[in-house]
Formats: structure tokens, sequence, C-alpha cells
């Protein structure tokens, strides 16, 4: 099964052109940086990762299930730094497996649906979840799914795109799939909700708007050259963003 996800097919097919560019910005990850300072767009995405790995609290000896894997770029920072552990990568996108498969091919790779995870029940210590579930069709599926397959004392951490409390509804939602794709945004009492009628529990936190803004700018510049209406779009983001309608946070939610 193949997602429309057009800023996808670029990054894709520039990369298999040798377009030294994205070969530079996508050697690891593709999703958002945090930034804190002058650090290159590859770096500041490992920065976001990390974020995200601290907040999980993972630690040696245990299974990770990174949902949304893209081109493994977690998958290889978890492997670096926890060398025993059992890593799994899914996705519902085979070309991008394909190239995670290519640059980490030390981990398990599964293709599969994150609402309907293809794991038997306890499987995984943590659940990470980097900038994918907006596109799921279904958080509440996906919550359901990944309740079932973590442990006692486990938890699923993910980054997401939460709106203010009373943005009227749908604002950052887009059925059409002219560059991110299909998405839709949550407010954090949704997922605090959410979570507790699936049986998981929110207990950490953190805004990192300010830290991810930049992204948009080296996006829309890197993207333009190859769909003009890229830079448009991740401009009035970007906009929408500094005006607080829409934010980037991390989020952890454990076990209850």
């Amino acid at each position: 099964m193949q997602i429309q996800l057009p800023y996808f097919d670029i990054i894709l097919s520039r990369l298999e052109s040798g377009d030294p560019d994205f070969l530079e910005a996508f050697q690891r990850h593709v999703h958002f940086g945090a930034y804190f300072g002058q650090e290159s767009p590859a770096e500041a995405m490992e920065q976001l990762t990390q974020l995200m790995i601290d907040m999980a609290e993972i630690q040696a000896g245990q299974q990770v299930l990174d949902v949304g894997c893209g081109f493994g770029g977690t998958l290889m920072s978890l492997k670096e730094q926890f060398p025993a552990n059992a890593l799994t990568g899914l996705n519902i996108d085979p070309r991008q497996l394909e190239v995670a498969g290519q640059r980490c091919p030390e981990v398990q790779l599964v293709q599969g649906d994150a609402c309907a995870m293809p794991f038997p029940d306890a499987s995984f210590d943590r659940v990470l979840a980097v900038e994918c579930i907006f596109h799921f069709p279904s958080r509440r599926a996906f919550f359901e799914h990944a309740r079932r397959v973590l442990r006692p004392g486990g938890n699923l951490t993910l980054s997401d795109f939460v709106v203010p409390e009373g943005t009227p509804a749908g604002s950052y939602d887009h059925t059409t799939e002219m560059l991110w794709g299909r998405h839709t945004a949550i407010e954090m009492p949704e997922y605090r909700a959410l979570a507790a009628e699936v049986g998981l529990e929110l207990t950490a936190s953190e805004d990192i708007s300010t830290q991810v803004l930049p992204s948009y700018d080296f996006l829309g510049g890197l993207l333009g050259r190859h769909l003009p209406v890229a830079a448009e779009v991740t401009r009035l983001s970007k906009f929408f963003m500094e005006m607080g309608g829409i934010g980037y946070s991390l989020l952890r939610f454990d076990l209850k």
C-alpha cells in the first residue's frame, strides 16, 4: 500500500537522483527539527529525535517500536545509544521502508498499518511515533493498538500538531493532498480524554513550537525548488504557528 504524501514523493525522487542538498538534509531523518542555535537541518532533526528518546526514558534492554519509522533515522539513533535493544520499525509505505532497510539493515522493519498493528499483545516496552499520527485515519485506533502492544510500565511517546483550546474545529485539518497529505489536528483536552478511554495517561508534554519554526523556512526553500506551491504552503503554515493557531508538542502517555 502506498500513501499519498506529495512532499515525500519529492524527497524520495531527489534522493534517488543523488541531489546533494537532499542527501545532506535527509541523511537520517525526515521530520521537523528542534533548533536551539545555528544547527544544520540534519542536526536539528537529530535533536528533536533525542528529545523524544529522552522523554520516553528509553533504557538498555528494552524492546522499542518506532511507528511511522520513515527512513529509519530514529532507529539508527537508538541503535547507537542502546545497541543491545530489540528495535522494530513500522511503516505503511514500502518506499520509505526500502530506504530504511538500506540504512539500518540490523533492525526489524515491518510494513503495516499503525491503526491495525500486526504485533502480539504486550510486545514492547516503548512505542514512539515521531511526527506521523496526524496522518493516521484514526488516532483512537492507533491509541488502542499502542495500548495493546505495550507491556506493563511502558509508554507511548509522540510528536504532534496540537491546537489551542477553543480553536474552531477543523481549522488545521486538510483533506486535500496538495503537499503534506491528509492530516488533522487535536486539542490537548481531547488527547487526555482519548488516553483515559483506552487505558493510558498523559504524563508529560512539552511545547517546542518556537524551536521547530525554522523547519518551515528550510522545507519551503528546499521543496519549493521542485514544487513551487511548497514555498507558499510552508510560509502560511509558519505564520499560522507564529500567530498561535497551532503548536508542535512532544507528548508521553504511560500505561495505567
